[in-house]
């Protein structure tokens, strides 16, 4: 049985959540975050977390995602698509205190997920100015 259950193209890595995130497929999740970190350098991530149970605690959400925490240095951005739109608030809790760029989306925005996963567009440009702070 494949616990990480990641499917890859390129470096944007998807991962279907369903339950919670118990200590066998932990282990199994950072593994296949390593192996991916050490072939792409760094990964975007879609976390889709259909049917995720709807009784648990932002604080369990925060520890289902603790692996995000490991790989923050690697991880350009994470899309979480869910089917609770409460969730919301927790994706954005989960971003604020882990520095990672995080969107949610709702199942029925899985086209928009998939855009925003693999654009640039909220990237830090990096554009070399001259001293004198002029575009010249």
């Amino acid at each position: 049985m494949q616990l990480s259950a990641f499917t890859g193209a390129g470096n944007v890595l998807t991962l279907d959540i369903r339950s919670e995130i118990r200590s066998a497929r932990f282990k199994v999740i950072c593994r296949d975050m390593d192996l991916a970190v050490a072939a792409q350098g760094h990964v975007r991530l879609v976390l889709v977390m259909r049917h995720y149970p709807s009784l648990n605690s932002a604080e369990d959400f925060y520890d289902d995602l603790r692996f995000l925490r490991l790989y923050d240095h690697a991880i350009e951005k994470v899309a979480v698509v869910c089917d609770r739109f409460w969730k919301d608030t927790w994706v954005g809790i989960f971003s604020l205190f882990s520095g990672i760029r995080m969107n949610f989306f709702d199942m029925a925005q899985v086209n928009e997920a998939s855009r925003w996963i693999q654009s640039d567009i909220d990237r830090v440009r990096t554009e070399t100015r001259p001293a004198n702070g002029t575009d010249a």
